[in-house]
């Protein structure tokens, strides 16, 4: 594969906005060796972004998260609608690749243009996401896909990163799985929008139900069938339910931008290991594509502060969600 042409980068950037899958694939190469030359598309790729609907799929590993996403991008595709899916796994220690490669899922989705399906290594970060997920998600976005999804390794702090990231999140589980839901209590099923319990062809009365009607807080809760397939129309009707709720996909929207400028900063000022401060204005602005946040940082640093004639927010990303 040919390197990106860095001294043209409007040719890349025009390329990526017509979807070119090529150059695409040379974007998050280059994103995720965190190369620098790369920033200052994605400051012209940022005022394109925006439009995409952000679907976290997340729970403990062996629950059949690829299976049901296999099965969101045929029901998605039969929509006419164009999906990405960003696959977040383990770094290989040797490399730093991602060990479970895209081309080990999904397979069925290869040839069809309308499907772009990355993974992406962990590489050991805080929290457990990449922190090339962001800026792939902006590419993603600004290549036209209507729906983004999102899935995690499903390790603790995974999930709590990707309900911040996500506009809606699916915490799927399976029968057989109630011990672990109890011991899990306010955690991991407090980020779930929507409880899944997938491989319901097996699914007893017993430990899970009694432990999901505790927790689950007025959340639906939907059971699938992986053999049948039974059960996907009721899923996908209730994620469309949850799109339509602007007000809340407002309020994650800006959860993102604080995630993203909280992981530029992190990656820049780490050594310093101090909190930094966000103003609500500067969040709005950023969501609304008025500013950017790789110019944001860059103001930051530029100043050691934001802009004084903004107003300071209370808001601080506190001391002990640093490592």
């Amino acid at each position: 594969m040919r390197k990106i042409s860095y001294d043209n980068l409007d040719a890349v950037l025009e390329k990526v906005i017509n979807g070119d899958v090529r150059s695409v694939s040379k974007v998050l190469t280059a994103i995720e060796r965190r190369d620098l030359r790369i920033f200052p598309l994605l400051k012209k790729l940022y005022p394109h972004t925006g439009k995409a609907k952000l679907l976290g799929v997340t729970g403990p590993a062996g629950v059949g998260k690829s299976t049901l996403i296999n099965r969101l991008i045929t029901a998605y595709r039969k929509k006419k609608k164009s999906v990405g899916v960003l696959a977040v796994d383990p770094s290989s220690p040797l490399s730093g690749g991602a060990i479970l490669g895209d081309r080990l899922r999904m397979h069925e989705h290869f040839l069809d243009k309308g499907v772009f399906i990355r993974s992406l290594a962990t590489q050991g970060t805080w929290g457990g996401i990449s922190p090339a997920l962001f800026e792939a998600i902006h590419v993603l976005d600004a290549m036209g896909k209507d729906l983004i999804i999102i899935e995690t390794i499903g390790v603790g702090q995974d999930e709590v990163r990707i309900a911040q990231l996500a506009q809606i999140v699916l915490l799927v589980l399976t029968p057989g799985m109630g011990d672990v839901v109890q011991t899990l209590k306010a955690g991991l099923l407090e980020i779930g929008d929507m409880i899944v319990v997938n491989k319901a062809d097996l699914l007893q009365e017993g430990q899970l139900l009694e432990a999901l009607e505790e927790t689950k807080a007025g959340r639906p809760v939907l059971h699938l069938s992986a053999e049948s397939g039974s059960g996907y129309s009721g899923l996908i009707s209730h994620i469309n339910e949850a799109f339509k709720k602007r007000d809340v996909l407002d309020a994650r929207r800006e959860c993102f931008v604080r995630e993203e400028l909280q992981s530029l900063l992190y990656e820049k000022l780490r050594a310093e290991g101090k909190g930094f401060p966000f103003t609500d204005h500067l969040i709005r602005e950023i969501r609304l594509r008025k500013k950017d946040p790789y110019s944001s940082i860059e103001s930051w640093d530029k100043n050691k502060g934001w802009n004084k004639n903004e107003n300071r927010d209370k808001n601080r990303i506190p001391e002990k969600s640093k490592p």
